[in-house]
């Protein structure tokens, strides 16, 4: 995906990202997609229209959702979740951290 983190820049900042090429890539798909649902509309009509113009906040949140989706693919299969092949994912919520990257509070509060 134009624009977003490639396996490159998300494995000089991830150490310990997947080893494998599609499945690193896969967990970075989804992620930005995360991140364009929880962020603003009008930010993501912006980058489908150039996708070359997404912000670095959204590159840090989209390194930060994956890492946090690969966290939940590792959970114990002894745990609630679903899944296969000795992996399980827990579906869960953004974390605060992340939406906070996308959505940066104002310190100042808007009236309109």
């Amino acid at each position: 995906m134009a624009g977003w983190l490639t396996l490159d820049e998300a494995r000089d900042m991830w150490r310990d990202a997947p080893a494998d090429d599609e499945f690193l890539q896969l967990h970075l798909d989804v992620a930005a997609m995360e991140v364009l649902a929880y962020g603003p509309q009008k930010t993501a009509d912006a980058i489908a229209a150039d996708p070359d113009t997404v912000p670095q906040n959204y590159r840090l949140a989209q390194l930060a959702q994956t890492k946090d989706n690969w966290n939940a693919v590792k959970i114990d299969p002894s745990s609630q979740g679903f899944g296969d092949e000795g992996f399980v994912f827990t579906p869960s919520s953004m974390k605060w951290t992340v939406k906070l990257m996308i959505r940066p509070k104002r310190a100042k509060p808007v009236v309109r």
